[in-house]
């Protein structure tokens, strides 16, 4: 057995809607094998067929639509892990909230492949229980409920491309600001609470800005506390990201809420972002409920 990592394998799960057609396109285009829809009893087998292939990256799509729960693909998965350490396995895992996955079938009008008569919310949660062994040893898991599918592609770019590339170095880091009225994002690192500083919203000619606009700026720097508070994130995340870094992670999501997801929050995400981007980390941003 080779101790080096040459050969790159990905298993892609997730919710039906969540965006796997997506992802695989992407996997493709950046030179990926790809094989979708893969029976659990399968599974073993094309993993194994990898060995012989004259491909060095391959990934795997292996979901709800066999209608089992995956715990023989989470055993098969494991197994292969620790035979193969030559092989750099990735498990991505896709989902979304039971709103959005709903609306997204109501648009396309497409057949959700467990609804067998019953309800999309039934379906949904029937294979939020299938799928639970994936993602239960998922690498990364990602929510897709507010991005569209150019983000989603910029995402998976961050955690696909780059992290093959830096197996265990975080060069992958994506920055949430949201609006704790709209709800926390699923499946985040860190959740950083900027409700306690000063709030523009109070101020008639600030109300309708958002985080973005230099005028908030203006605002922030009158208060010692906001840029206190910047570093005190900034050090935190700085040995929390070290830590994850012994653990093999490369990529980590941090959340940051203020009241309704417009002004602090996107403000500190924005110098958040701009420290790691000069230290030469690849920083996704996404401001959640900047429009709403």
């Amino acid at each position: 057995m080779h101790n080096e990592k040459t050969r790159n394998l990905v298993i892609l799960s997730g919710l039906s809607g969540s965006g796997k057609t997506t992802c695989l396109g992407l996997l493709e285009d950046i030179g990926f094998f790809c094989v979708d829809n893969i029976p659990p009893q399968l599974l073993k087998d094309m993993m194994s067929l990898f060995e012989h292939m004259d491909v060095q990256k391959m990934a795997l799509v292996v979901d709800a639509r066999w209608k089992q729960r995956l715990d023989i693909a989470k055993e098969t998965i494991l197994q292969y892990r620790e035979m193969h350490p030559e092989v750099d396995i990735r498990i991505i895992f896709l989902e979304a909230q039971e709103t959005h996955i709903i609306r997204r079938y109501a648009l396309t009008r497409r057949k959700h492949p467990l609804t067998d008569g019953g309800s999309l919310a039934e379906a949904y949660r029937k294979e939020i229980d299938f799928l639970a062994p994936i993602k239960e040893i998922a690498d990364n898991v990602i929510d897709t409920s507010n991005w569209n599918t150019h983000e989603l592609r910029e995402a998976l770019k961050s955690i696909v491309v780059w992290s093959f590339e830096s197996r265990g170095r975080i060069t992958a880091l994506r920055l949430i600001s949201f609006g704790y009225k709209h709800g926390v994002p699923l499946g985040a690192d860190f959740v950083v609470d900027t409700r306690f500083l000063p709030n523009p919203y109070y101020r008639p000619e600030l109300a309708h800005l958002d985080g973005l606009d230099p005028l908030l700026g203006d605002f922030f720097s009158k208060f010692p506390i906001v840029s206190d508070f910047i570093q005190t994130v900034i050090s935190m995340l700085e040995i929390g990201l070290h830590r994850y870094e012994e653990e093999g992670r490369d990529s980590v999501t941090v959340a940051i809420g203020c009241s309704g997801g417009r002004h602090r929050s996107v403000f500190l995400t924005e110098r958040i972002r701009e420290f790691f981007s000069a230290e030469g980390f690849s920083v996704y941003v996404e401001h959640r409920d900047i429009r709403l």
